[in-house]
């Protein structure tokens, strides 16, 4: 049960969030009950979620300089991602020596170079997480160190879709929303207003002023959605009217997912979180308790049994609880959270 004070907080947090996405103002409301359980379970669920991010994160799996473990790097970078997320939100550092000892200037030199050397390595996704990482960093300390090195990885994004042909049904490793979603948020977060007008216009030709249509069937077997990170992408570059306008006509097209009980594969074991960042975003941008309930029960569904993100480390126990803390870190509030 959450108590009155609580109450008051989470329906300012939920006002407040509205300011984030998109630039969308919400009308205060009453949160849905959903998230209201949600925020008594916050704190434990993102430490338990913070210490299989840092397991993996100290291991010595690959060999790259600073992003070496998590078995890969496009996974080992958002462990870093994570455990910088968690030290925001809760205020707990109990992981900040290990991500400095990551974030070291000589290793990141040489991430740095590879990625000039190799201009397809990790395009776009590695590359996209990238971008979060350096926004949460500059975040949490203020510290510019990483801004260049992403300065640098958001051009090569955006030179990578200049080039192409953008396939809004993309998931997966390919997936243009999550890479457009994260390089509009790194425009805003650096002020780069040309960036952000040329990311904007993307966004508007090749997701907005189209056919709105979206089979939830094309991300089984895979870790990535797509309709609901469709939506939350377009929640970035509409007006509150335009956006609510869209998304009826898209909700009412496509409908809501349901949580995956039984996945089918290693990756579907993130796809409970991976659509719940999006349906987030859609709920803060329209207010919709629909929206909000769908996010709650993809949370709660990607969180119980811990075996989705803690079983196997080869399956899933390098990465999925990397996903559950993005789809988590809303309920903080917008100091502390997304």
């Amino acid at each position: 049960m959450i108590v009155a004070g609580k109450a008051v907080i989470l329906r300012a947090a939920v006002f407040w969030l509205g300011l984030l996405v998109g630039g969308t103002v919400l009308a205060a409301a009453e949160p849905p009950p959903e998230l209201a359980a949600l925020d008594h379970d916050k704190q434990p669920m993102a430490a338990e979620l913070a210490r299989q991010a840092a397991y993996c994160s100290g291991r010595q799996d690959t060999s790259h300089p600073a992003f070496k473990g998590c078995i890969d790097w496009h996974s080992a970078v958002h462990g870093v991602w994570a455990l910088l997320a968690y030290q925001r939100a809760t205020g707990d550092t109990k992981y900040a020596a290990l991500v400095g000892s990551i974030l070291n200037k000589e290793r990141l030199s040489q991430e740095r170079a590879h990625l000039r050397q190799a201009p397809l390595f990790e395009m776009p996704y590695g590359r996209a997480w990238f971008l979060r990482l350096a926004i949460e960093h500059h975040r949490l300390t203020g510290s510019e160190e990483l801004l260049p090195f992403a300065d640098e990885v958001a051009s090569s994004l955006r030179d990578f879709y200049r080039g192409r042909r953008i396939d809004r049904f993309s998931g997966a490793y390919q997936s243009a929303s999550w890479a457009l979603i994260n390089l509009l948020d790194y425009a805003r977060h650096r002020h780069l207003a040309e960036l952000e007008a040329e990311v904007k216009d993307a966004v508007k030709k090749n997701f907005v002023d189209v056919d709105p249509t979206c089979a939830a069937g094309r991300e089984r077997g895979e870790f990535m959605a797509i309709c609901s990170n469709w939506a939350a992408l377009v929640s970035r570059v509409l007006s509150r009217e335009e956006y609510a306008a869209w998304l009826e006509k898209f909700i009412a097209i496509n409908g809501l997912p349901a949580p995956l009980t039984r996945p089918d594969s290693d990756h579907e074991f993130g796809l409970n979180f991976s659509r719940a960042w999006g349906l987030w975003d859609i709920y803060a941008a329209s207010g919709r308790a629909d929206v909000a309930s769908a996010y709650a029960a993809h949370l709660k569904a990607g969180y119980q049994p811990a075996s989705n993100w803690r079983g196997s480390y080869q399956a899933v126990g390098h990465w999925v609880a990397q996903f559950g803390l993005f789809a988590l870190q809303p309920l903080f509030g917008p100091v502390a959270g997304r």
